[in-house]
């Protein structure tokens, strides 16, 4: 019995050093990890102008593309350009056989000189002598109205008889009634139905000249845009009716892009903002652009992902002779914002908390230091910062996790940090 307690005081004593020395252990290396801290990768904040960026692509259009079409059906006279052309705008491109309406023209042209010649010699005849006369009357108005006054003087002063200065006023009125008389006369010939219808047959003959101009106009098809012909579908000799394409012209020198921008990002875009144009076809070559509409509505696209929501933006090609051509795709890179002077660090250094807060590290005396922050502009790589406490050069932990809390020591694990910088 003696011996089997001895036994178990033994055993029990071994359990006690190896209890010991498991614990000291313990602390010893807690205490090693409490100085040396945990080793952690870190990049400085640094100040910088910063820009956000949205890439996506689409279609080059021309904004100006017409289908020339003439207004009536006629045989083709005349092709006056051929495909590749540039052209401007009121150009004549295509005549049609007019058939006689051309004669028809001449001869309401001559027509409207003949009436218009009949007309001055009636206006020569019923004018001349007229106003001869009314001339003759309104010199002699004037020099009895000058005796009269005379007179009238001379009678003041008696040098004249009452008889004398009545005979002058008898005179002055008759001759101011015969002027009166040949105004009249000149106005009612000037109104008089021959010469009046004659007016109205020169205006007749002018209607007819005016509208066999319009008619004709018909038969010479112009181009109301400047552009480029791109097809030529009609041939000399052959009728052509309204329905059909004579050609299409499309204006080169004025462009834009296409695209969708997700309903995500949308947001992030508005009229005006710069864009720069690139692609695969004009390779080496950037153009610049503005966005110049957003949809007011947004339509649902099916992808191979699913369905995306996206919203249709037009953005207008600035630079005119560019290489690019309707058909073209396009890579369009929209500048949505720009910053100077942001406090910017890499992503990574980012947490956020399952209540959405974010949160970064930076190292103070070989502790971490928590940071709430709120995020403003983001480029490819960099995120702006926003919040208390925040320098620039200070180091902030990348790739911070959940264990990671305000106060635990760290060693920066500066070989890396260089690398990284």
């Amino acid at each position: 019995m003696a011996k089997s307690r001895k036994k178990m005081f033994i055993m029990i004593g071994v359990a006690l050093v190896i209890v010991l020395f498991v614990g000291a252990a313990a602390v010893k290396a807690s205490q090693k990890k409490q100085d040396a801290g945990d080793l952690v990768k870190t990049a400085s904040i640094e100040k910088q102008d910063i820009e956000a960026h949205i890439l996506t692509s689409g279609e080059v259009i021309s904004i100006e593309k017409r289908d020339i079409l003439s207004d009536i059906s006629a045989k083709i006279e005349q092709i006056l350009v051929k495909e590749g052309d540039q052209v401007e705008a009121g150009q004549e491109l295509v005549k049609l056989s007019s058939g006689d309406l051309d004669y028809q023209m001449q001869e309401a042209e001559i027509r409207l000189a003949m009436e218009k010649d009949n007309l001055q010699q009636l206006t020569n005849e019923s004018y001349t002598e007229m106003e001869i006369t009314l001339s003759n009357a309104e010199i002699k108005y004037r020099d009895a109205q000058t005796a009269y006054e005379n007179n009238k003087k001379l009678y003041e002063s008696g040098a004249v008889s009452k008889s004398e200065l009545d005979n002058a006023k008898s005179t002055l009125d008759q001759n101011h009634n015969n002027y009166l008389l040949a105004k009249r006369n000149l106005e009612n010939a000037k109104t008089g139905s021959k010469l009046t219808a004659q007016e109205k047959q020169v205006k007749l003959s002018e209607l007819a000249v005016e509208k066999l101009k319009t008619e004709l106009e018909k038969y010479i098809v112009k181009t109301p845009i400047p552009g480029k012909v791109t097809t030529l579908n009609g041939v000399e000799g052959s009728l052509i009716s309204p329905s059909t394409p004579l050609m299409t012209i499309v204006n080169t020198n004025n462009l834009e892009i296409i695209t969708n921008i997700s309903e995500y990002d949308i947001h992030r875009v508005s009229l005006g903002q710069q864009v720069k144009i690139t692609g695969d076809a004009f390779e080496g070559k950037e153009y610049k652009g503005t966005v110049k509409y957003i949809d007011a509505t947004a339509v649902s696209n099916n992808t191979g992902q699913g369905k995306e929501t996206v919203v249709k933006v037009k953005i207008e090609v600035i630079d005119k002779d560019t290489a690019l051509k309707p058909g073209f795709s396009a890579t369009a890179d929209i500048l949505t914002e720009r910053k100077k002077g942001a406090l910017v660090i890499p992503y990574e250094a980012i947490f956020t908390r399952k209540n959405g807060e974010k949160v970064i590290f930076t190292i103070e005396e070989g502790k971490a230091k928590e940071h709430l922050i709120k995020t403003g502009i983001e480029s490819e790589l960099m995120v702006e910062v926003m919040g208390e406490g925040l320098k620039e050069k200070d180091s902030v932990i990348m790739n911070p996790t959940e264990k990671l809390k305000d106060g635990d020591p760290v060693k920066e694990n500066k070989v890396m940090n260089n690398d990284k910088n």
